[in-house]
C-alpha cells in the first residue's frame, strides 16, 4: 500500500480531533497494557483523567514512559491477489513520559479543556475548584510524535 508520513503539524491537528485514543503502559511486572482513553490535547501536552487506584495509574506510577496512539481505518482495496489488498488508514503514535497533575488550578484549566471538548453544546453543572479533588489528571509529554497515512493504491492519494 502506498503511504507517506505526517507532519508534526498534521499529527497534532489529527490529535485534536479525534475522539479518543489508545494509552500502552508496562505494568510493575514488565508486561505491556492498553488501554481507550479519552483525552484531550492541551497546551502541547496530551491530558487524560483517571481515578487514584488502579492498574493504569500503577502501571504509570511504576514506568512513566507511555506510547499513545490514535488512527482510523478506512476504504478496503481488494485485489486479484492476496498480496494486492490493502486498506485506507491514517495513524498518529506519540512517545512521552506520564505524570501525575496535583496542582488544583492546572487540574481545572485541563478539566475545563475536556468539558469544551466533549459536552460542547451540553447544558451542565460548570466545574468548580473544590471538583478537582476527586479526579486524576494525567499529563503526557510529548517527546516524539510520528504519523502515517495509507492512501489508495490505485490513485496515489
Amino acid at each position: 500500500m502506498p503511504s507517506a508520513y505526517l507532519s508534526d503539524k498534521k499529527c497534532k491537528r489529527l490529535l485534536k480531533s479525534a475522539v479518543y485514543g489508545r494509552l500502552a503502559v508496562c505494568s510493575p511486572d514488565g508486561h505491556p497494557y492498553i488501554i481507550p482513553v479519552n483525552y484531550v490535547l492541551f497546551e502541547e501536552n496530551i491530558y487524560i483523567h483517571t481515578g487514584f487506584h488502579g492498574k493504569k495509574i500503577d502501571c504509570i506510577r511504576s514506568h512513566p514512559k507511555v506510547c499513545f496512539e490514535i488512527s482510523s481505518a478506512g476504504k478496503l482495496y481488494s485485489g486479484s491477489r492476496a498480496r494486492d489488498f490493502s486498506m485506507r488508514y491514517w495513524c498518529v503514535l506519540v512517545f512521552g513520559k506520564a505524570q501525575e497533575i496535583h496542582d488544583i488550578q492546572r487540574k481545572f484549566e485541563i478539566m475545563t479543556a475536556f468539558m469544551e471538548k466533549y459536552a460542547a453544546g451540553s447544558t451542565f453543572e460548570a466545574l468548580e475548584l473544590e471538583d478537582m479533588q476527586d479526579v486524576n489528571v494525567i499529563e503526557i509529554s510529548i517527546e516524539k510524535i510520528s504519523g502515517k497515512v495509507g492512501f489508495d493504491p490505485r490513485r496515489g492519494e
